[in-house]
């Protein structure tokens, strides 16, 4: 397969996935705001690899769109947004590291 349509594809699916995460975030967040941006540079990125001749100009907006989507995300971090995503992930952690605990006492049967 060409490699340019797999660069396509690949770059759709980014899109279609961070859409789907635009649609499950809060309205009016940065978190929200980056999402969309992301989808929208990856729909640049893969255009600008269908139409060759405007490859550069298209690629500078799908960067540009990227980095302020990342610049987004960080400042949905440090004001909070993704606090409770912390806190999932951090119940998570603590969870599976007492599930081991446990497992672990029980010693292996190489012991």
């Amino acid at each position: 397969m060409n490699p340019d349509i797999i660069r396509i594809i690949v770059a759709l699916i980014i899109a279609v996935l961070l859409l789907a995460q635009f649609q499950r975030s809060a309205a009016g967040s940065r978190r929200r705001l980056a999402f969309g941006l992301g989808a929208a540079a990856m729909v640049v990125i893969a255009t600008s690899n269908m139409v060759t001749a405007v490859l550069l100009p298209l690629m500078v907006v799908g960067g540009g769109l990227a980095l302020a989507a990342v610049w987004l995300l960080w400042q949905a971090y440090q004001r909070g947004e993704l606090e409770d995503r912390f806190d999932r992930a951090r119940r998570y952690l603590e969870s599976e590291r007492r599930r081991y605990d446990e497992h672990d006492r029980g010693g292996s049967r190489d012991d």
